[in-house]
């Protein structure tokens, strides 16, 4: 499996130990993913003892030491059971987002695999909080499991817009297609607003109520332009099916992925140099929702990305002037 640089694709697996954990990674490395070069990190996350306790009585460096050797030796078991006795292992310190990304930075990883839900519940290991910190935090797309991870999705949704991250979005689908052979659904929602303006002048123009023939006839223009976007990017046509939706973002791609019987959600946060702070809201609705794995496209930092880093863009409407972004 080769990035868009014609390299062979890095991708780094989030591992806790626990069975989502485990569970991830060999659903990614076996029916996702296959031929990558993976890496399988682990964040030993080390207590803060405070006040005049923590002065007093500081973790032994000889503990350090043994609980990340420990944790390598449990990597290179997880490494066998998964049939990866070649992927590379990594133990860093810190709080795992942190860890995760800063490995992920090192190594000019491609895309990054964890569980959504790990061990000990919601409030230790892999749980929700650290993969959306996660996605917030890393330089590469990250794809967070969830469900019933068996066989390789059949079908993925794509839901797509004008921005800067449009080209990254494309490139990864079509690595997942490329290597599952799965249909690809190209979604674009027209928000309601932009909708109702595109009506309005559209009713003006003719005088007359618009048809719902007349409503996909305005709309078949944009549907065709992101299915030959698929197809320049090297997915066959056969495989493409394009279509335009209206309603809010998150619920439409939703919807859409259970209409199709989706087993892979890919898109893209739009929230550009912000997204530490404020992640994109569809795609935070959707990971938060979604009972299906979904991928989230970031716009890879300047010092891992291989090529140019464009200025983050927004979406405008040709007709209306109307702002949207996924």
């Amino acid at each position: 499996m080769r990035n868009l640089t014609g390299n062979r694709c890095r991708v780094v697996i989030g591992i806790d130990f626990s069975p989502p954990s485990m569970a991830a990674a060999r659903w990614a490395s076996r029916a996702v993913f296959p031929g990558a070069e993976f890496i399988l990190a682990h964040a030993l996350v080390v207590p803060e003892i405070g006040g005049l306790l923590g002065g007093k009585y500081p973790i032994p460096e000889s503990l350090l030491a043994n609980a990340h050797a420990g944790a390598l030796r449990r990597l290179r078991d997880a490494s066998s059971a998964l049939g990866l006795p070649n992927a590379r292992v990594e133990v860093r310190e810190g709080r795992p987002s942190d860890a995760i990304a800063a490995i992920v930075r090192d190594l000019r990883a491609d895309i990054v695999v964890i569980g959504k839900h790990g061990e000990g519940g919601a409030h230790r290991g892999y749980a929700g909080h650290t993969a959306d910190q996660l996605v917030r935090s890393s330089p590469a797309s990250i794809l967070v499991t969830n469900g019933p991870l068996q066989d390789a999705p059949e079908t993925i949704i794509v839901p797509l817009t004008w921005s800067s991250i449009t080209s990254h979005i494309i490139d990864r689908a079509r690595l997942i297609a490329d290597a599952t052979e799965a249909r690809v659904v190209a979604l674009h929602v027209i928000g309601s607003a932009v909708l109702s303006h595109v009506l309005s002048m559209a009713g003006v123009r003719h005088n007359e109520p618009v048809t719902a023939d007349q409503i996909d006839e305005m709309f078949k223009e944009d549907a065709d332009r992101w299915k030959n976007q698929l197809v320049s990017a090297g997915i066959p046509a056969a495989r493409i099916t394009s279509d335009v939706v209206f309603g809010e973002v998150s619920s439409s791609v939703l919807g859409a992925a259970k209409e199709h019987g989706a087993g892979l959600i890919v898109m893209g946060s739009h929230a550009g140099p912000l997204r530490r702070i404020l992640l994109g809201s569809a795609a935070s609705a959707v990971l938060r929702d979604s009972d299906i794995p979904v991928l989230v496209v970031v716009e890879p930092d300047k010092e891992v990305a291989s090529g140019v880093v464009a200025d983050l863009e927004i979406s405008r409407d040709r007709e209306s002037g109307a702002v949207y972004t996924i």
